[in-house]
């Protein structure tokens, strides 16, 4: 017992100088972004930081642009989400399904090269990808247009779906290899008994596989949505900057412009919270779902 309490305490000791740097340059911004919600500075009018109270907060709830933001922002990640989620989750069943048919030293190169091939998007940068996605979506020389004989400004009339085919396109690998480390642990065991049940590949995979993931695939259905809610500024900067008018105007890329555009950083420190308030929801959503997956 003796032993155990000092390894303890020698732990504490070794990490605890780490964790108070970690948590002093975490809780700084956080804190001077509280301070910064909370008064008026507008260098293009005054070079001193005055007092606002709560007026920043309160400007919130009855300022039409953060309201539309915020409902475009929900509907992109809950649509992004939910596409990641299905989307890469039938890949990560197939794709466990090839690789473990596959026998051979041939077999586990091809597999290899096949899982290889899936990460590409997620290996290529967020901004690359957004303006590669922009000219294939041209309507004069995009080849979506070409390939669906068709000659549709997708980033004009179609614009919201647009950034969510985009973002889908590049975290769905994300999803997928998660996904594929949960199929490939679930006992073997499971799918020979329901094979000497009779049991075929759709009962299987309803009565056996689905329920063994559905909580990872909760657990990061959720953590996409916190990571989506957040960084949905750069695939949007760069294909439809926020257009046609606020169908695409994100809440990040309304913080981006009210700071850096309208230098109001007293409201965009507000608005920063309003984001961090709702990623904080997400996160409790995702503590609760892996609460109930142990």
């Amino acid at each position: 017992h003796r032993s155990s309490r000092r390894r303890r305490l020698a732990g504490i000791a070794f990490t605890l100088p780490s964790m108070l740097f970690v948590g002093a340059v975490m809780a700084y911004p956080l804190v001077y972004l509280g301070y910064m919600a909370l008064h008026t500075y507008r260098p293009l009018t005054s070079s001193e930081i005055t007092p606002a109270g709560l007026s920043n907060v309160t400007a919130l709830f009855t300022d039409s642009t953060v309201r539309s933001s915020l409902r475009v922002t929900l509907q992109f990640t809950l649509a992004s989400v939910a596409i990641e989620v299905v989307v890469g989750t039938a890949c990560a069943i197939l794709l466990a399904n090839v690789m473990l048919r596959l026998r051979g030293r041939l077999g586990r190169l091809f597999s290899r090269a096949l899982a290889s091939a899936f990460i590409v998007p997620f290996a290529v940068p967020a901004v690359a990808g957004a303006y590669a996605w922009r000219m294939m979506l041209d309507a004069q020389l995009g080849p979506v247009n070409q390939l669906l004989g068709t000659s549709i400004p997708w980033l004009v009339e179609h614009p919201l779906l647009s950034i969510i085919v985009i973002d889908a396109w590049k975290m769905t690998p994300f999803v997928l290899f998660v996904m594929l480390a949960a199929v490939m642990s679930i006992e073997p065991s499971q799918y020979e008994a329901a094979a000497l049940d009779g049991a075929g590949p759709v009962r299987t995979l309803f009565s056996i596989t689905l329920p063994s993931i559905l909580p990872i695939m909760l657990v990061t259905g959720a953590f996409r949505a916190v990571d989506a809610f957040t960084k949905v500024f750069d695939t949007v900067f760069a294909t439809t900057g926020g257009g046609p008018g606020d169908d695409t105007r994100v809440l990040p890329l309304v913080i981006w412009r009210t700071a850096f555009t309208h230098l109001d950083f007293g409201s965009a420190s507000a608005q920063a919270l309003l984001a961090l308030v709702i990623s904080l929801g997400f996160g409790v959503a995702l503590m609760v779902l892996q609460r109930r997956n142990r």
